[in-house]
């Protein structure tokens, strides 16, 4: 007899970049049927504070229709104590997963009196309301789990207690995973080694280290060429497009692909994809960069000591001059890092995702 499904609710304020690429690759899944409610992404301030409002009228609107759950995923942009709240009857006594993409206790913050103090506390209550939460890496985790305490004390009384152990007791590590399909194609590499700064253009992924390793190499007579991809915003977009543009003759792209079809031949015809984020707590753009045939350049800090060995980390601006100049003079063999992203793409990672959904729903 073939296997009775289950179902799921699926719960994205921010159905765009890593996030919807993880739902992507995970479902369909044997097994479970899905109900996915999404919000465009943009402005996750506001997705943080308000998506509860919108979701939890949409499931009721499900239950009303018929529907019923076994499991509740949701990623950190929904405020699950809300939710839950809201929804009612509609997801009462229906198991919920917090998916950490990032946390917010932790992220750095450009202007500090700019910081609301409601988005890390809306990530500490999601978890609090869950039944179990998953990070995706474990410096993601522990960076956490050792932040509550911190903040808690800046109550002005009535401190909670024992908050970071509950919330460290439900809590695991569970990769995000990719679909390679996109990033399979054998590397068309052109005559000159290409660099590529996959990431959005925002100041905590830290477009000028990038740039000004780039200067530096250009000003030796170095002899590559840059592309730049990524999502732009009103803010950062002016700077990046002149430090961009400065390079000059070097540059051969500039700005976000159409599509994903265009941004994996783009990554096909690079050599070298490169990080230099202040923040990240996974990072699956370098990866799909790895599995496309770039050679990684990563910090040694966040999230990368758990995903590339050695001798792609750098440890200071002068590093990253270093290795990115002995990679362009000695350029790599397309693919040579592919193996460090087969362990993350959807066939690997899905029974995973499977057994941790079949042990935690009702």
């Amino acid at each position: 007899m073939p296997e009775a499904s289950r179902r799921i609710l699926i719960l994205e304020p921010y159905y765009g970049g890593s996030h919807r690429a993880v739902l992507d690759a995970l479902f369909p899944m044997p097994g479970w049927e899905i109900d996915l409610l999404t919000l465009p992404p943009r402005k996750w301030k506001w997705r943080m504070r308000g998506a509860a409002i919108t979701m939890s009228a949409e499931a009721r609107r499900l239950y009303e229709s018929g529907a019923r759950w076994d499991l509740i995923f949701a990623s950190t942009f929904l405020n699950l104590a809300e939710f839950k709240g809201l929804a009612g009857d509609a997801v009462a006594g229906v198991p919920a997963i917090v998916y950490f993409h990032e946390n917010q206790l932790v992220y750095p913050v450009r202007h500090e009196a700019e910081w609301d103090l409601q988005f890390p506390l809306t990530n500490i209550t999601s978890a609090l309301a869950a039944d179990a939460c998953l990070f995706n890496t474990q410096w993601n985790l522990d960076a956490f789990i050792g932040a509550i305490p911190g903040f808690l004390r800046q109550f002005p009384d009535h401190h909670p207690q024992g908050v970071a152990e509950r919330i460290a007791a439900m809590s695991s590590v569970l990769a995000p995973p990719f679909d390679p399909t996109p990033f399979s194609a054998a590397p068309m590499r052109g005559a000159r080694p290409r660099i590529i700064w996959p990431h959005r253009w925002e100041h905590d992924k830290d477009p000028e280290a990038f740039f000004s390793a780039m200067h530096t190499l250009a000003a030796e007579g170095l002899d590559f060429e840059v592309a730049v991809a990524g999502q732009a915003f009103r803010e950062t977009r002016e700077h990046v497009e002149q430090a961009a543009r400065a390079l000059g003759e070097r540059l051969v792209h500039l700005g976000e692909p159409e599509g994903r079809g265009a941004y994996a031949a783009l990554l096909g015809s690079c050599d070298i994809a490169v990080s230099t984020a202040a923040n990240e707590f996974f990072g699956l753009a370098m990866l799909e960069a790895c599995y496309a045939g770039c050679t990684p350049v990563v910090p040694d800090r966040l999230a990368y000591p758990e995903l590339y060995p050695a001798p792609y980390r750098y440890s200071s601006p002068k590093g990253l001059v270093a290795l990115l100049r002995s990679l362009i003079l000695e350029r790599p063999a397309p693919g040579v890092a592919r193996a460090l992203a087969e362990p993350f793409t959807a066939e690997h990672l899905r029974p995973a995702y499977r057994a941790a959904f079949d042990r935690i729903s009702r």
